[in-house]
């Protein structure tokens, strides 16, 4: 008997008995009954293997990786099959829908699938799994982006809602300021150190996604105004981060929950619009756009050319801290005429 009629032969039995080639798959990863498993536990490889993530992938994944472990902990690497990662999925829903009441968890959903694609597609370049048993899962359909520039009348209700919840209004009105002055993301906030204020050019440098960094256009009160913020807070060194707290301590990605999270219940609009410090760098990248054109709005958000012409009309510098000084009425020593 050929070896093509064979494998008919064996797929029939295995239907059968309802047997997967997931399951054969995983018996054969994870050894003969009895037999102990020469790789990792599940628990031993995250802990492993979440050193070697992006520190942003990881806070993002790491609450999904803590399901696996609850429900796989100690099961080999090699052993967990497609069912194994839909029942951790299923997992991630209901908690969202726990914590959140009215959710339907599609967020829930997509962000765990992607959390256990990354890290089985570690473990299948390390030889550890015969391949990746989260790849097979499907993922929810995105619904459309929400996300939008705020309007003027928008934008100064939620400085409004943010200065009458916050706990250290000096701090959150400045952590607005720097994001619709600068269009500059979280990490850019986040990462912001002494030696990144560059009074005479009137510039902050961003470090932010993928370790890229680059040099943004402020305007010189805003630079003045977080020189005098840091100094005030304890900033001595060139590596102390600029953003802190009352009690001097460097602010968090906690920080930005607590200042929207307050501020939201004071936006009628804010359940339809999202709220967050990401929609202020839209509105910063939509007012340079409409202004500037869509050359220096790109090189103001930071984002690479996305054709080879865009590698021809990349914006200089100048160009944007002439769109920084239109935009915030004061004068910039690299604006260009």
């Amino acid at each position: 008997m050929d070896r093509l009629v064979r494998a008919r032969v064996l797929l029939a039995e295995a239907a059968a008995i309802e047997v997967t080639i997931d399951d054969l798959i995983a018996e054969s990863s994870s050894g003969a009954p009895g037999t102990p498993s020469t790789g990792p536990t599940v628990a031993e490889y995250v802990d492993t293997v979440t050193a070697s993530f992006s520190k942003g992938t990881a806070a993002t994944y790491k609450s999904y990786w803590r399901l696996l472990i609850d429900r796989l902990g100690e099961r080999p690497i090699g052993s967990v099959g497609v069912d194994d990662c839909e029942a951790v999925v299923v997992d991630s829903v209901e908690r969202a829908r726990r914590n959140r009441p009215g959710t339907d968890g599609r967020s829930a959903r997509e962000s765990c699938i992607g959390a256990l694609r990354a890290l089985f597609a570690r473990a299948e370049r390390a030889d550890l799994v015969t391949r990746n048993p989260a790849a097979q899962l499907e993922k929810p359909r995105r619904l459309p982006n929400r996300r939008r520039a705020l309007d003027d009348g928008e934008l100064r209700e939620v400085i409004d809602a943010v200065r009458t919840t916050s706990q250290d209004p000096d701090l959150d009105l400045l952590l607005i300021r720097f994001h619709l002055e600068s269009g500059a993301r979280r990490e850019g906030a986040l990462n912001l150190r002494l030696r990144d204020l560059d009074r005479p050019r009137s510039t902050v440098w961003l470090r932010e996604k993928f370790g890229i960094e680059r040099e943004q256009p402020v305007s010189p009160s805003l630079l003045r105004e977080l020189e005098t913020h840091s100094s005030n807070r304890g900033a001595v060194t060139a590596d102390d981060p600029v953003l802190r707290s009352r009690r001097g301590l460097p602010i968090t990605r906690r920080r930005y929950n607590t200042v929207f999270d307050r501020a939201r219940p004071c936006l009628s609009w804010a359940e339809r619009t999202p709220v967050s410090a990401h929609v202020l760098r839209h509105t910063a990248i939509t007012a340079v756009e409409r202004h500037a054109g869509f050359a220096v709005a790109q090189a103001f958000a930071g984002h690479s050319a996305s054709s080879v012409t865009g590698t021809y009309t990349r914006a200089r510098i100048g160009e944007v801290a002439a769109a920084v000084s239109a935009l915030t009425g004061e004068v910039h020593p690299l604006a260009e005429p």
